[in-house]
C-alpha cells in the first residue's frame, strides 16, 4: 500500500487501525511506512510477533557480516529474481538500493561497499540498527506485541491470538500479513500461517529453500581434509548462471554467498532430477598456459 493509498483509504478523521502481524524486517517496514503517514492520517499500528522479542533473525544474519544489498548495476541487481522480475521491478523503482542505504544512513549506521560489492554497515553488525529502527518506530507510535501468536480468524472475522494470557482477539480496519517462510522456526519462521490462509481457500505457493546450501557426498579423505575451508575468487557456472565470488567447504556439502546465490536454479534441478552438476573455475580469468 503506497502513502497515496493510504490517505485515499483514510481521508476522514475517523482513527484507522491497522494490524502487522509479523515482526521481521518486513513487518517492521509496513508498520514504519503507516506510522508515518499516521502522523499526518490518523492511522494506529498494532505489531503482533509470536516470538519474545522482534527481529530475531534479523540479528542472527549480523553475525555474517549483515549484508544489507548490492551495489551492482540496476539491470543486473534486478535479473537476480529471476521469474519474479517483472513483480519486482516497481517495487525496486520505488525503493532501490540507494534508497535502502539513505535509509539506514537516517537511522544513524553508515554503511560502506565490500570487494564483492555487497553493501554492509559500516561494524558489521544488526543490533545497532534494529536499536535505532525499533526506537523510532515507537517514536511515531507503533504499539508492540510479542509472545502473541496469530491463529486465525473468529466467525465474525476478528483475529485470534494466543498470548501469555490465554487466546485473545482483536478487530481491525485492516490487517498486513508479514509472517515469513519456513526457514528457521527456533527463530519464528515456522511456516505455521500455511494451513490458516489454506483453511481460508487463500492459494499459497509452497515454500522451498532459498538462499541455502546443499549436500554433497564428499569422500571421507576430502570431508576430513577440507571441511571448514574457504575457496574464494572461484567462479561458478550452472544452467546459465555464472558469478564469481567465494563459499565454503563443509562435512556436509556447501554453503556460502556463491552458492546462495545459484541456489534456487540448483534447487529445482535437484526437485526435477534428484541431483544437480555444477562446473566450478577454481582459477577463473587465468589461461591454460597460466594455470600450467
Amino acid at each position: 500500500m503506497s502513502p497515496h493509498q493510504i490517505n485515499a483509504v483514510n481521508s476522514s478523521h475517523t482513527p484507522l487501525h491497522v494490524a502487522v502481524i509479523g515482526g521481521g524486517p518486513a513487518g517492521l517496514m509496513a508498520a514504519e511506512v503507516l506510522s508515518r503517514e499516521g502522523v499526518h492520517s490518523n492511522i494506529k499500528v498494532d505489531l503482533f510477533d509470536a516470538m519474545p522479542s522482534v527481529g530475531r533473525k534479523f540479528l542472527l544474519a549480523g553475525k555474517g557480516g549483515m549484508n544489507l544489498t548490492h551495489s551492482e548495476a540496476s539491470t543486473l541487481f534486478l535479473s537476480r529474481y529471476g521469474k519474479r522480475q517483472a513483480f519486482i521491478e516497481p517495487l525496486l523503482e520505488a525503493f532501490g538500493p540507494d534508497d535502502l542505504r539513505l535509509w539506514v544512513q537516517e537511522l544513524g549506521i553508515d554503511t560502506f561497499v565490500g570487494s564483492s560489492g555487497r553493501v554492509f554497515p559500516t561494524d558489521m553488525k544488526a543490533a545497532p540498527l534494529l536499536r535505532a529502527w525499533l526506537h523510532r518506530l515507537r517514536s511515531t507510535g507503533v504499539s508492540f506485541h510479542v509472545r502473541h501468536r496469530w491463529l486465525g480468524w473468529t466467525a465474525d472475522g476478528a483475529m485470534r491470538f494466543a498470548s501469555p494470557a490465554g487466546e485473545v482477539t482483536r478487530t481491525f480496519d485492516a490487517v498486513i500479513l508479514a509472517l515469513g517462510g519456513g526457514s528457521w522456526a527456533r527463530l519464528g519462521s515456522d511456516g505455521t500461517w500455511v494451513p490458516i490462509l489454506q483453511s481460508r481457500q487463500i492459494d499459497v505457493a509452497a515454500l522451498k529453500p532459498s538462499n541455502c546450501g546443499f549436500n554433497v557426498a564428499w569422500s571421507t579423505h576430502f570431508r576430513e581434509r577440507f571441511a571448514g575451508q574457504p575457496l574464494k575468487s572461484v567462479a561458478l557456472s550452472f544452467a546459465g548462471f555464472e558469478r564469481q565470488g567465494e563459499f565454503v567447504v563443509t562435512e556436509t556439502g556447501v554453503e556460502g554467498s556463491l552458492i546462495y546465490a545459484a541456489s534456487a536454479a540448483i534447487r529445482d534441478a535437484i526437485e526435477a532430477s534428484g541431483c544437480a552438476r555444477v562446473l566450478l573455475d577454481l582459477t577463473p580469468g587465468k589461461s591454460l598456459e597460466r594455470v600450467i
